[in-house]
C-alpha cells in the first residue's frame, strides 16, 4: 500500500530542468515532486515511480468501479422495463384479453 505524499509540488521550468536534470532526478528519488512548466504553464509532472504507479492503480480501480456501476444501473433499468411490460401484459389478460 502506498501512503500518498502530500508535500507541495515545486514548479520548475524546462530550461532549469535541462541544466539540473541529475539533481532533480536525485531529489525525486528521495520523494520530491515537481510540476514542469513551459512558458509558465504546467505541461508535466515529475513524481517518484511509486507514486506514479499508485496513481495509475487508483485510476484503474476507479475506472473499473465506474464501469461496474454503469453495468448494474443498465441491468436495473432493463429489469424495471421488463417488470412494467409484464404488469401491462397481466392487466391486459385479466381484463378479457383486449389489446
Amino acid at each position: 500500500m502506498y501512503i500518498y505524499n502530500l508535500s507541495p509540488i515545486e514548479n520548475i521550468n524546462t530550461d532549469w530542468l535541462r541544466r539540473h536534470l541529475r539533481l532533480v532526478l536525485e531529489e525525486v528519488n528521495h520523494g520530491a515532486r515537481y510540476a514542469i512548466l513551459r512558458r509558465g504553464r504546467p505541461v508535466a509532472g515529475l513524481v517518484p515511480i511509486t507514486e506514479a504507479r499508485a496513481l495509475f492503480e487508483a485510476t484503474r480501480a476507479d475506472r473499473k468501479y465506474r464501469d461496474m456501476h454503469a453495468e448494474l444501473k443498465r441491468r436495473d433499468e432493463d429489469r424495471l422495463r421488463q417488470a412494467v411490460a409484464d404488469m401491462g401484459q397481466a392487466e391486459r389478460t385479466s381484463y378479457g384479453g383486449a389489446t
